[in-house]
């Protein structure tokens, strides 16, 4: 009787960190993030084995002071994917210093 009431518990364990694992959404990480001209590139791993929509928010600082430039881009990443998202941003010279932060789930 203990042995079935524990495998049954180590089944519902099992299947539980399973269902969270794989429900959990993606765990994205940035690699790299350049400008080239007046366009925004952010290289983006999804670490996890999740999959969903991310927002990748860039700021561009102009090198001389000034407002910064502000773009935002939605992309959907699949277990274990790298992917490249790119955004025009009007005004820029490209040779703004760029920030890109990530967020899941996109707002």
């Amino acid at each position: 009787m203990k042995r079935a009431l524990f495998t049954s518990l180590t089944v519902v364990l099992v299947a539980g960190l399973a269902w969270v694992r794989g429900c959990s959404g993606p765990r994205p990480q940035l690699l790299s993030a350049r400008m080239r001209g007046p366009v925004a590139e952010a290289t983006i791993r999804n670490t996890g084995w999740g999959e969903g929509a991310i927002q990748v928010d860039f700021r561009l600082r102009p090198r001389g002071g000034g407002a910064p430039l502000l773009r935002s881009e939605k992309a959907t990443l699949r277990p274990r994917e790298t992917a490249r998202v790119e955004v025009r941003v009007d005004g820029a010279r490209g040779d703004e210093q760029l920030d890109v932060e990530l967020d899941y789930p996109p707002r």
